[in-house]
């Protein structure tokens, strides 16, 4: 499934790292009733996995994005949202399956419960091969920001995302960073541009429930600008010259399965644009709640441009 990167050469794009790509299936009913059988229509299946997403939603709004990562020959396909372009796959391939997760959706009260597999161990040459695609996609889109997104597999330890981000550096690209735990802390050490944990993965990475303090932690190891996605509550920004908070008027309802993904592509396109604090976080509050509007990850409601005129900044300096 490897491909050489082609699209819009030249241009920069959001270059989306998945270190462990998946199956996302999506369930949706109206609602659950335990020990019963439910008949559905066909659950959505796609390849999936949070970098994944965020490429199609960069893609789907008119910037050129790239989708890397580890991922079986015998995979699907990235299928693009109905009138929407899709981003280009430059995936490694890799002898081991593709995991399998499950979002179960019931439109009667809007949850949704996710069932992730945690995926295989990779080959150690894999990751060598996916930094070697990383070089090379940025040589040929000059000028990107690159994101790594998600989970990793068993065995990828944080020397793999310190090898990424090394490429990324020596390429002059800068790098947001979205994950947990051992990663999150490395990704801080290693002072990339931006990071992007919600907080419950700031909590459980900090040990304090406090995100502002929890962000003073992570901007202590070096990270520059640190985003919590607070979930109805919207967002949390942190660097060394103070914290802003943006939020909707209101909270919305819908599926927030894919609402961070589209964050994080806001937040590197935004990036790429050379957007303003108070208009990259404005984007990617308005992007992340466009992204409930819709029944899967990977693509974001038209709507967002109206909802970025209500959002609400509020800054406060140290």
């Amino acid at each position: 499934m490897s491909t050489q990167p082609t699209a819009d050469t030249g241009a920069a794009a959001v270059v989306a790292i998945t270190p462990n790509p998946a199956l996302d299936v999506t369930i949706t009913l109206d609602r659950l009733v335990p020990e019963k059988t439910h008949r559905i229509d066909t659950a959505q299946r796609k390849l999936g996995g949070k970098g994944v997403n965020v490429a199609a939603v960069a893609a789907a709004e008119g910037y050129p994005a790239v989708m890397l990562g580890p991922v079986n020959d015998d995979a699907p396909g990235h299928v693009p949202a109905e009138g929407k372009a899709s981003p280009e796959a430059a995936f490694t391939p890799t002898p081991v399956r593709l995991r399998e997760t499950f979002a179960l959706h019931t439109t009667d009260d809007g949850a949704t419960s996710i069932i992730n597999e945690r995926g295989d161990r990779h080959p150690a040459e894999i990751w060598t091969q996916l930094a070697d695609q990383l070089e090379r996609t940025l040589v040929a889109h000059p000028g990107s920001t690159v994101t790594v997104s998600g989970s990793w597999p068993p065995g990828a330890d944080e020397s793999i995302l310190e090898m990424m981000i090394d490429r990324t550096r020596k390429a002059g690209a800068r790098i947001i960073v979205d994950c947990a735990g051992p990663h999150l802390k490395a990704a801080c050490r290693a002072g990339v541009d931006v990071v992007k944990p919600n907080a419950a993965e700031l909590a459980a990475t900090t040990g304090t429930d406090d995100p502002e303090a929890g962000a003073a932690q992570l901007l202590e190891l070096g990270v520059g600008l640190v985003i919590v996605s607070m979930g109805e509550e919207g967002l949390l920004a942190v660097d060394r010259a103070g914290s802003t908070r943006a939020r909707l008027p209101e909270p919305l309802t819908g599926n927030p399965t894919g609402a961070g993904d589209a964050l994080v592509s806001a937040l590197a396109t935004g990036l790429i644009d050379g957007l303003e604090r108070g208009a990259l976080l404005r984007r990617a509050t308005a992007w992340s709640a466009a992204a409930v509007l819709e029944d899967t990850a990977g693509v974001i409601s038209d709507r967002w441009r109206e909802l970025a005129d209500t959002v609400i900044i509020d800054e406060r300096t140290n």
